[in-house]
């Protein structure tokens, strides 16, 4: 009987209890080991493992949680970076972790890490390729000089990054960031597509409505007429403004300037006000410089992942409702009283009002709260 209740209880912890699934090795956690996505609840003492196949909840044993709560909550301050939050829940990655933590976070959002971290990527593997072409330069160089007895090692090659940055370009993105029809309301020619090459001159604009547009000067008119443009607007102007900013950044960016990119929406308050205080400008991509460009890039990529995220996070609450109420009547109705009160005594934070009423009567029963 001993080995049966020994192999249920393995199955609590290892296996997602609705489709039977194996939770990964995180690698991270002492004290909860499997899982790569956890969500908790460090007021009310839940903790569960979220299954990667069936995305379903698994509440773990009471005795098992009180050390994991407490390691979570130590990482999520110290080590996790805040992805999106609503009233209730928040959404934090802390290496391969996806936590998502009942409560107000208390943390800072930083909405440049993510694309820092592509851009150093970036970066890394743009100066590999610009180190292959070099080095097979310099020897068919050094070759064909040796041959025709014209070697002067004293003679440095400067080898310039446009035409490798352009070949990569052109490789990845082809020649046109957009194709369609717009009409220039001054001369009334037509636009057809948007080359890369003229990109570096198009205007990031603010329409009527306070959405993002895109200004692409008109060549018949004026192109330095900031005025005179084709205009593109809603979700086909941030499109090919995204578009056209991965194509100018494919080099990526140092980390100095990933720095001053970030110091630049933070000044500004968020990425969303950076990318609305660049349309009050009325610059260029190519008057607003690398750091400006970069700055931009992160900002709008960082808007179009927000929504997203958005609607991650309402989906977890609404599925942290569902799975609490169960959690509810596990921890609270089916669970001995003295193992609870013991249990909740012992937890990282103190209970808060949201608090369902039975379980806010025992605790006031229980006495006060001790370390």
């Amino acid at each position: 009987m001993g080995g049966v209740d020994l192999g249920r209880e393995a199955i609590v912890l290892s296996r997602c209890l609705f489709c039977h699934r194996p939770f990964p090795e995180n690698g991270q956690l002492a004290h909860m080991p499997l899982g790569r996505r956890i969500a908790y609840d460090p007021a009310l003492g839940r903790l569960w493992a979220i299954c990667e196949g069936c995305h379903r909840w698994t509440l773990m044993p009471m005795e098992d949680r009180e050390a994991a709560l407490y390691e979570l909550e130590r990482i999520a301050r110290d080590h996790a970076r805040l992805v999106a939050e609503t009233a209730h829940v928040s959404l934090l990655h802390a290496g391969s972790l996806a936590l998502v933590r009942v409560g107000e976070a208390g943390l800072v959002e930083q909405a440049w890490w993510r694309y820092g971290k592509e851009l150093r990527k970036r970066r890394a593997s743009y100066e590999s390729v610009r180190s292959k072409v070099t080095a097979a330069t310099f020897g068919a160089v050094a070759y064909v000089g040796d041959m025709l007895g014209l070697t002067d090692w004293d003679v440095a090659i400067d080898w310039e990054d446009t035409p490798i940055a352009d070949i990569l370009r052109w490789r990845r993105f082809g020649w046109a960031a957009w194709h369609g029809r717009e009409t220039c309301p001054f001369c009334n020619s037509t636009l057809v597509a948007l080359r890369y090459e003229l990109s570096w001159w198009v205007y990031p604009l603010r329409g009527e409505d306070g959405s993002l547009g895109v200004g692409i000067p008109c060549q018949r008119c004026d192109p330095w007429t900031p005025e005179k443009v084709y205009e593109l607007q809603g979700d086909v102007a941030e499109n090919v403004l995204r578009r056209v900013l991965a194509y100018q950044n494919i080099a990526g960016a140092s980390e100095r300037r990933i720095t001053d990119a970030a110091e630049a929406i933070e000044h500004a308050g968020s990425a969303g006000e950076f990318a609305l205080a660049a349309t009050d400008k009325r610059e260029s991509l190519w008057k607003m410089g690398q750091t400006g460009t970069v700055a931009l890039e992160i900002a709008l990529n960082e808007t179009v992942e927000r929504r997203m995220l958005d609607l991650e996070v309402r989906a977890l609450e609404f599925l942290w409702r569902q799975e609490e109420e169960l959690a509810r009547i596990i921890d609270d109705e089916l669970t001995p009283r003295r193992l609870l009160e013991a249990h909740l005594r012992r937890l990282p934070i103190r209970l808060k009002p949201r608090g369902t009423p039975t379980l806010l009567r025992r605790l006031e029963e229980a006495g006060p709260f001790t370390k």
